[in-house]
């Protein structure tokens, strides 16, 4: 993998502070990264560059180890990417109701800021939601509290059924039922063939499974 000067110089500034909150940096990923019991929270960050302009685009998440480990059994996902798969997953912009954010970099000045501001961010915000959504509990509200529309944690919503039901299952929801019947008929408008029979082999799983 090659980096820009500008990626490298980008990541080194913010090294640090990171670190101090347990976060260590995996380069392969672009992003920072703190294991937690149950998988892992995580700090992704998209760089690109058009002409004299650097883009900066930010997600966080987490990954709850049983539940992709058990999704992504089912899910179409490439091999590679399935150890590194986020359970949950939102944008800088998203998470403030800001549509289509990212920090455009000019300066060394401008970058000073935007970095300031990212810290400032996370030392406020992004490190408390992230402690919060590790939970199991936080997880199957995050997916399933609204699951006739949309889910903000997640860009894929055929990945949300999969992951929302799990989160369901092992809280014991008591709108588990509920839950896997809407998205059913979401995956029957909205899915593949394909993506539908791995959802009911997953369901008919879940059926047998006992948390405890």
């Amino acid at each position: 993998m090659i980096l820009s000067k500008f990626e490298v110089k980008f990541y080194q500034q913010l090294e640090e502070f990171f670190q101090g909150h347990d976060f260590n940096l995996h380069l392969d990923n672009k992003q920072f990264r703190k294991a937690t019991q149950n998988g892992f929270q995580n700090v992704i960050f998209s760089i690109s560059e058009t002409q004299k302009e650097f883009w900066i685009e930010v997600n966080f998440g987490i990954r709850y180890e049983f539940i992709e480990q058990l999704a992504q059994q089912f899910l179409n996902n490439t091999r590679g990417n399935r150890s590194s798969a986020n359970t949950l997953v939102i944008s800088f912009g998203k998470f403030q109701n800001l549509k289509y954010f990212r920090f455009k970099v000019t300066d060394e000045d401008e970058l000073y800021k935007i970095l300031e501001e990212i810290k400032s961010f996370f030392n406020h915000r992004g490190f408390r939601f992230l402690e919060e959504a590790a939970g199991l509990e936080k997880i199957d509200d995050l997916l399933n509290d609204m699951p006739t529309k949309p889910c903000r944690y997640l860009y894929n919503q055929i990945h949300r059924c999969f992951k929302g039901v799990i989160a369901a299952k092992l809280t014991d929801n008591h709108s588990f039922t509920t839950i896997t019947n809407i998205y059913r008929h979401f995956l029957l408008k909205n899915g593949s063939d394909e993506e539908l029979l791995n959802y009911e082999r997953l369901v008919s799983f879940l059926h047998f499974y006992s948390p405890n």
